[in-house]
Order: C-alpha cells, then sequence, then structure tokens
C-alpha cells in the first residue's frame, strides 16, 4: 500500500514520463511499482523498506547506502522529507550532486514531517520553488536546478568528537539523521554507567546508532565479538568509522530487527528505538523482545534501557524467568534480564 506522501506523489505521474529519475527514501516499498513504466533509480537509506521494495520490484533499481555515488546523473529526483532538516539539507547537498542542470528538484513528506520548510532547503539549489500539490495531509514543493552544487562528501557531514562515559573516553563519529547526533543519550549513557559484569562472549549492540555502546563494550573487553546491527546505513556508516577511530574490531550488520542476524549472542545490549520515520511505533521493540530468545544463549542476558513511560517490563517478564531493574531515574529504566522463557 502506498503510503500517504507516496499517494501525493502518485498524482504526478506525468513528471516521469521523460528523462532519468530518482526517488531517495520512500516511505513505502510500491511506489517504484507505481512507477514501472519510468526510468527510475531509488536510493535508500532504511533497510526495512530497501528489503520489502526489492521483494516486490526489480532488484536491480535499488541501492541502500549512507550516499548516493555522484558519479550517476539524473534529470529529476524526489526526496522524502526525512524527520531531522540537517538530514534532509545533507541528502539534498548528495542529491542535487547527482544531477543534471536544469533538473527537477522535488520534496514531498506528511506536513507534520515539517515539509513546508522545503521552499527554504530548496533555494538553496532552486531560485523558484513551487507548490506542486497537497492532499491526504502531504504536499509536493519542487524547482528546477540553476546553481552550481559543489561535490558531495558525506565525511564534510561528519562530527567527530571524544565522548567520556564512567571512567572511558573514546572517539565517536556521527552524521545528521543518526540517534542522538552529536551528543551521548541520557539513557545510553545511564546504561553504560550501571553496566554489570557480563561475559566476553559474543555481544549484539542492536538499534546501534553511531556506536557509542558497541565500542564502549569492546573497549572495555577486548576479547568480546562485538556485532552492531541498525536499520540506518547513515548509523552503519558510522558505527563502523568509530570503530575505526577507536582502533578496535567488530561486525556492522544491516538488520530490520532481528531478521538479518545469525548465530546466538551470549549479551544483548540496546537503547530500543520506539520511532519509526516521524511516526512513535513500538512494535520494532516488541517484535525485538518476542523473537529474542532465537538469538539469546540459553545462559544470556538482556540488558536494556527505555523512557520511563515505555512499560516493557510487563513484556520482558512473559519472555524471560528473571527480569531485574538495575538503575532508574526520573526519565529512564535499566533492565537486566536473563533466562528466557
Amino acid at each position: 500500500m502506498l503510503s500517504p506522501a507516496s499517494q501525493l506523489l502518485a498524482r504526478s505521474s506525468e513528471l516521469f514520463e521523460s528523462g532519468r529519475w530518482l526517488l531517495v527514501n520512500p516511505t513505502d516499498a510500491y511506489i517504484s511499482q507505481h512507477f514501472a513504466h519510468a526510468d527510475i533509480q531509488v536510493f535508500h537509506q532504511f533497510y526495512d523498506i530497501y528489503q520489502q521494495s526489492q521483494q516486490v520490484g526489480l532488484t536491480q533499481q535499488h541501492v541502500f547506502a549512507a550516499s548516493y555515488p555522484t558519479n550517476k546523473t539524473f534529470d529529476g529526483a524526489v526526496v522524502y522529507m526525512p524527520k531531522a532538516k540537517e538530514h534532509a539539507r545533507m541528502l539534498l547537498a548528495n542529491v542535487a550532486a547527482c544531477l543534471k542542470p536544469g533538473a527537477n528538484l522535488l520534496l514531498v513528506g506528511e506536513n507534520k514531517s515539517g515539509v513546508k520548510s522545503a521552499v527554504k532547503l530548496l533555494e538553496q539549489y532552486c531560485q523558484q520553488v513551487n507548490k506542486i500539490d497537497s492532499a491526504r495531509h502531504c504536499a509536493l514543493y519542487g524547482g528546477q536546478l540553476d546553481q552550481t552544487v559543489a561535490p558531495f562528501n558525506i565525511e564534510q557531514w561528519q562530527k567527530v568528537q571524544k565522548i567520556q562515559i564512567a571512567d572511558l573516553s573514546y572517539t565517536l563519529c556521527s552524521l545528521p539523521g543518526v540517534f542522538s547526533h552529536g551528543e551521548v543519550d541520557i539513557g545510553t549513557r545511564q546504561l553504560l554507567e550501571n553496566l554489570p559484569r557480563y561475559h566476553a562472549g559474543r555481544c549484539l549492540d542492536f538499534g546501534c546508532g553511531a556506536g557509542v555502546i558497541g565500542c564502549f563494550v569492546v573497549l572495555k573487553n577486548p576479547q568480546a565479538q562485538v556485532v552492531m546491527s541498525d536499520i540506518s546505513a547513515l548509523a552503519l556508516y558510522c558505527a563502523e568509522k568509530s570503530a575505526a577511530l577507536n582502533k578496535v574490531q567488530v561486525s556492522v550488520q544491516p538488520s530490520n530487527g532481528l531478521s538479518a542476524l545469525s548465530g546466538k549472542f551470549t549479551t544483548i545490549l540496546t537503547n530500543p528505538p520506539f520511532h519509526t520515520g516521524i511516526q512513535t511505533d513500538y512494535t520494532v521493540t516488541e517484535n525485538f523482545i518476542a523473537g529474542i530468545k532465537s538469538v539469546l544463549t540459553s545462559e544470556g542476558s538482556l540488558l536494556l534501557v527505555a523512557n520511563q513511560f515505555l512499560r516493557y517490563a510487563e513484556l520482558l517478564e512473559k519472555r524471560f524467568k528473571s527480569v531485574h531493574l538495575i538503575s532508574q531515574s526520573t526519565k529512564f529504566s535499566v533492565y537486566q534480564c536473563a533466562a528466557c522463557r
């Protein structure tokens, strides 16, 4: 089913009847099918929609990456408005560098996503920006590329900083669009500062973001075999960079939940997501908890931090024989769970 933003875009099918087009971060897997007659490539930064899109369409149309290669050129591009405006700016800088002079550059999204800021965002590349259409609480804006576009280098958007957690100082790389960009989330800090002793076996940092947890674990336990997984290509890029900056060996794995992970883990640590795009969505964490038995050893443990308003204790108690609250603040709770039921 087409998302509201894609339904709006589908109303402007005539735009895609000529030339080569790039769709960026569509919010559903079916829009490329809708434009099956057109010459379209799709750039994904989120693994769930990428996987679904490959299953329902032509696999060669789709690319999952942190940035799109600028040696390919297009006559037009549509960017789905991301949650963070700085992420939108970075995406537009990348996409504009892939366009021919005079190409169409469009932004589409739900009104609550901040798409109304499209005019200011697009004016950096297009002298005249117009609202093309609006419906279903969404809007589509666009203009023609008439500015000189600088070559895109994702490293220019990186923020590299030293962080201090507990008694450990290490380096972190982050990008716009990655969870807690440019800082350490309070919940993640609370988890790591209250981390009990654990086996230095195979460890999963689930929803790794920029790699704060995974790098901490392997720096503390050099023998640990750390796997960092995330749905976001930007997060995985940052996790790899963070590991390299700290000169530690880790494995970085894209995964929609636990579906792409193989083997068992003795320890799983997570500050799990509760948003999908701009929507509040608890199903990622609920499915993670429900399926954890398939990836956790019988003697393994889960260490999870969650906002106080997210009542995960009951879900955890259904899946584990042992659930301990090891730290609690006014905002966050840290749970240690063992012995899957």
